[in-house]
């Protein structure tokens, strides 16, 4: 496997796992393709900010995840997974226009295939494509700072299996999934605070691995 390969496979991943935690939150997920035209502003971000900003005071959009991507001929178009409810296709051409000078976009609804890991594979595929640029979200697609929490749940799950904890990953992420369906993050707060060990404990269990 390349390079180029290896960090595409990686993002993806990445991708997977935010694009699975807002899915896992529920709520009625639409996908929104956001177009380009030759007079549009080149700071196509901007324009997003200003529109999600308009939907945000109606109501219409409670959190997204986005990823930006480029014509052939190098124009920007943003495509936008959104927690939300229904936007009339002219409302949001409307606005776009008004915004970005491009009244182009196309939304419709998600609709489950068969599962939400399927959903998650499906977009996180799309959205870590070759030419795909940065994704993004809001902290309304899951929560504020829920990347690290996840990432701290790893540490401590790989730190009890390590010291002898028999669980297997599948239970770790059912825990996450329970935790996410919550629609609150201080129980998995208080969670993670009561599983990481004391920093004598930490010392302790570094002398013990060092003397393997």
């Amino acid at each position: 496997m390349s390079t180029e390969e290896d960090n595409r496979s990686k993002k993806r991943r990445r991708c997977y796992q935010r694009v699975i935690s807002g899915l896992e939150r529920g709520g009625r997920l639409r996908f929104l393709t956001l177009t380009s035209s030759p007079d549009s502003p080149s700071d196509i971000q901007r324009s997003w900010r200003a529109l999600y900003m308009r939907l945000k005071r109606r109501g219409l959009v409670q959190g997204y995840i986005k990823v930006p991507e480029f014509t052939k001929k190098g124009r920007p178009h943003l495509h936008v997974c959104y927690r939300g409810k229904y936007i009339d296709h002219y409302v949001i051409s409307s606005m776009w226009q008004q915004i970005h000078l491009a009244k182009i976009v196309d939304i419709q609804l998600v609709r489950p295939k068969s599962s939400r890991q399927a959903m998650a594979n499906e977009l996180a595929k799309y959205m870590a494509k070759p030419g795909a640029g940065r994704y993004s979200w809001s902290w309304g697609w899951v929560w504020r700072g829920f990347c690290r929490d996840w990432s701290t749940m790893k540490k401590l799950y790989n730190y009890h299996v390590f010291y002898g904890d028999p669980a297997p990953f599948s239970d770790l992420l059912k825990i996450w999934r329970w935790f996410l369906h919550q629609k609150n993050e201080l129980p998995l707060r208080d969670y993670l605070e009561r599983l990481k060990p004391s920093r004598d404990e930490w010392l302790e269990y570094r002398k013990l691995a060092w003397a393997f």
